[in-house]
C-alpha cells in the first residue's frame, strides 16, 4: 500500500512538473479568430485568376480591364502579394498557412452543406452538426462556442469576449446564451464613449451596400478596432464578409478590391496589437474562411460544389515557430479551429466539446519534436 502510495505521489508530481513547465513556456495570453467569407485557396495562394478574369470579360481585351492592370503579374507569388502584400510580406514571415494543395497541404471542411452557417459553426463549435445546422436562417446556435468557453474558463466579463461582423446572422452563431459575450453584426448600433465611433455606427445604415443582410467592412474593422483598444478584450472575433457576396455578384473585381482592403485591415490591427505591451507577443492569431468556392464556378458554393470543401487557415502565434507555407503535410480540418485557440492559451477544448476536433499538432512541435498527445 506504502508503495502504491508512493508511486501515485511520483506521478503526480511529475503531473505537476509538466504542467508548470508547460504554462512557463506558453506566451500566448489573447487569441483572435478571423474570418473572410468565402475566400478560395486560388485567390489566397494565387492572387488574381485569368481564367475567371477571360470568363467574365465580355468586351475589349483582358488586359484592359482595371482588375488586370491593378492585379496581373506573371507568377503567383506576385499576383498573390499585389492583393495581399502585407499578409505575405509581413505576416508569413511571423507565421504559416495551411492549405496550397500545389504544395501537398490540404484544409477542408467536415459538414457537407458547404455553406456559411455550418462553416461558422464548424469553426466555433469544433464539430459539424449537419443534421441540426443545415441553414443559414437566423436561429440560435444549439451548442455552445469556443468564445463563450473562453469566457467561463477565463473568468471574463461580455466585454473581453467580443465578435465583430459584417453578416447579420454571425450574432446568432456565435453564442448560444445571447448576451454572453460583446456580439456585433450586420447593420446594428454599436455603442462607444468615442463620439467619433459613435458617428460611424450611424453612418453604417446611410452607406447602403447591395445586400440587406450584410454591412462594408469597414465598419466592421473600425468598431472591432475601437473595442480592442478600449475594452482590452482576450478573446476577440473579426469576421469579415464583402468578399463572398461580390462573389455571388458577379463582380470578380470587387472580390480582389476587397481582399485587398482586407489586407490593409490586418495591417492595421496587426500595428496595433504590436503598439500595445499587453498583446505584443502575446497573442494568437487563426485566420481562415467558412467555405470554399468551385473552381470555374467561383461564384458559387455549396454541397453539389465539391471544391468548396478545399479552405485555407493562417496561424501567427508566439507558441509556434512554423513559417511561410505548409507542405508535404497530411490533411488538417476545419473543426480543429476550436481546439487549436484553445491551446494556444493552454486550455483544453474537449472540456467544452468531446466530440471536436483535436489541436493541429503541427504547431505546437517545438524543437525537440515533441508532439502533443492531445493533438492531431
Amino acid at each position: 500500500m506504502e508503495q502504491l502510495m508512493a508511486n501515485f505521489l511520483v506521478v503526480l508530481i511529475l503531473l505537476t512538473a509538466t504542467r508548470t513547465a508547460d504554462a512557463a513556456e506558453r506566451k500566448t495570453e489573447n487569441a483572435i479568430l478571423i474570418t473572410l467569407d468565402g475566400v478560395r485557396t486560388q485567390e489566397i495562394f494565387g492572387g488574381l485568376d485569368l481564367d475567371v478574369l477571360k470568363s467574365i470579360t465580355k468586351k475589349g481585351k483582358v488586359e484592359d480591364t482595371t482588375a488586370y492592370k491593378r492585379y496581373w503579374a506573371p507568377t503567383p507569388q506576385e499576383r498573390r502579394e499585389k492583393v495581399m502584400p502585407f499578409f505575405w510580406g509581413v505576416l508569413m514571415k511571423h507565421g504559416s498557412i495551411a492549405g496550397n494543395r500545389a504544395l501537398g497541404s490540404s484544409v477542408e471542411v467536415t459538414n457537407n452543406h458547404l455553406f456559411s452557417y455550418p462553416g461558422y459553426a464548424e469553426i466555433l463549435t469544433g464539430q459539424a452538426h449537419d443534421g441540426v445546422i443545415d441553414s443559414n436562417d437566423k436561429k440560435r446556435n444549439p451548442y455552445a462556442t469556443v468564445l463563450e468557453f473562453l469566457k467561463r474558463k477565463l473568468g471574463l466579463d461580455s466585454k473581453r469576449v467580443a465578435a465583430f461582423a459584417s453578416w447579420d446572422t454571425i450574432d446568432w452563431i456565435v453564442e448560444h446564451e445571447a448576451g454572453s459575450i460583446t456580439s456585433n453584426a450586420g447593420f446594428e448600433p454599436y455603442d462607444h464613449p468615442d463620439r467619433v465611433i459613435r458617428e460611424l455606427s450611424k453612418l453604417q445604415f446611410e452607406t447602403d451596400p447591395p445586400w440587406d443582410s450584410v454591412r462594408h467592412d469597414a465598419y466592421t474593422y473600425r468598431f472591432a478596432l475601437a473595442h480592442l483598444k478600449k475594452y482590452k478584450p482576450r478573446a476577440l472575433y473579426i469576421s469579415f464578409g464583402e468578399t463572398d457576396d461580390w462573389a455571388h455578384d458577379g463582380n470578380y473585381q470587387r472580390v480582389l478590391d476587397a481582399l485587398a482592403r482586407t489586407d490593409s485591415y490586418l495591417r492595421g490591427l496587426w500595428e496595433l496589437l504590436q503598439s500595445q505591451r499587453r498583446y505584443r507577443g502575446k497573442t494568437s492569431i487563426l485566420i481562415t474562411v467558412d467555405h470554399g468556392r468551385g473552381d470555374t464556378d467561383w461564384r458559387d458554393h455549396g454541397e453539389k460544389v465539391a471544391q468548396a470543401r478545399y479552405i485555407w487557415m493562417a496561424f501567427i502565434s508566439p507558441e509556434s515557430e512554423l513559417r511561410g507555407e505548409w507542405s508535404g503535410t497530411e490533411t488538417i480540418y476545419q473543426n480543429q479551429a476550436a481546439a487549436t485557440l484553445c491551446r494556444f492559451l493552454g486550455l483544453d477544448y474537449s472540456e467544452n466539446n468531446p466530440e471536436a476536433g483535436k489541436p493541429i499538432g503541427r504547431l505546437f512541435e517545438g524543437q525537440k519534436g515533441q508532439r502533443d498527445p492531445n493533438s492531431k
